[in-house]
């Protein structure tokens, strides 16, 4: 199953994608970091490691990064970082 899902995202325009995501999630922390810390870091810290845990996710995945095992194909399963980057980036924008 996990091969399977893998595969859904193998495509190069979603590859890209997540490339073009994960380097906005940086840019806007780097440009925004006291907002990032009031809507991350506050009383929840551990939003900021999920955050950057699917920016990592992102990155392996954009850069093109081939992943063999199957463990770590469910730990850096690029369907799980676009929906912790979309709801992150959701939040910093609005």
């Amino acid at each position: 199953m996990i091969h399977s899902l893998y595969e859904l995202t193998r495509k190069g325009w979603l590859k890209a994608l997540s490339f073009i995501l994960a380097t906005t999630m940086f840019v806007l922390i780097l440009l925004n970091s006291a907002h990032f810390t009031l809507l991350f870091g506050g009383k929840t810290p551990w939003l900021a490691l999920l955050v950057f845990y699917g920016m990592a996710i992102l990155w392996i995945h954009g850069i093109g990064f081939e992943i063999r095992s199957a463990l770590w194909k469910a730990i850096f399963l690029p369907i799980t970082g676009y929906a912790i980057i979309l709801f992150s980036l959701m939040r910093l924008l609005v």
